[in-house]
């Protein structure tokens, strides 16, 4: 009896292990190609300003956009220069399923955070945005993104709240590379 138990456990098991392999690969929400638009080189210019009493600055801004893990994941490398001060900064982007929303994750090299929402329409992209500054200071924005119907251009406003008070963060174009990625 013991010896037929044992046969009929390691073929269960065989048969466990074999339904896993032949199950197809994890395939992202088709939401996630929403983000297809900002996967590239894309070059900003325009003016910032860092708070609501702060000077306004041309602004020189470099990012690269990529799929990761699967193309479950954006990553976004950045570097902004302006204001006499140049900051780098790396974010994750991903959708949730359940809350239906596209998710982003930002670090700056000075120690901000920000977290972020954004949807899309066929050629606008609109994101929520919660600062905290490496001062503990939060802040909200909105960032709207308008795109050329190529998604190879992009014109882009910020406004921002901090304690009652708002301002305009920043106001960019930008292009997209024509290189292939």
């Amino acid at each position: 009896m013991k010896r037929i138990l044992t046969a009929v456990s390691i073929m269960l098991l065989m048969w466990v292990v074999a339904a896993q392999a032949q199950s197809s690969t994890p395939k992202p929400t088709p939401e996630l190609k929403q983000e297809d638009v900002w996967v590239g080189d894309w070059l900003f210019s325009g003016t910032g300003k860092d708070s609501p009493t702060g000077p306004e600055y041309t602004v020189d801004w470099q990012m690269h956009s990529h799929w990761i893990l699967g193309e479950f994941f954006l990553e976004s490398d950045s570097t902004w220069k302006g204001n006499g001060q140049e900051a780098k900064w790396l974010e994750i982007g991903s959708y949730d399923p359940v809350k239906k929303t596209h998710i982003v994750s930002g670090f700056a090299s000075d120690g901000t955070t920000w977290t972020l929402t954004a949807t899309f329409d066929s050629t606008t992209c609109v994101e929520n945005i919660t600062v905290t500054g490496r001062d503990g200071k939060v802040s909200t924005c909105r960032n709207t993104w308008h795109f050329t119907t190529d998604g190879m251009a992009i014109s882009g406003t910020e406004e921002c709240e901090q304690d009652g008070v708002r301002w305009t963060g920043f106001t960019v174009k930008g292009t997209k590379s024509k290189t292939a990625h």
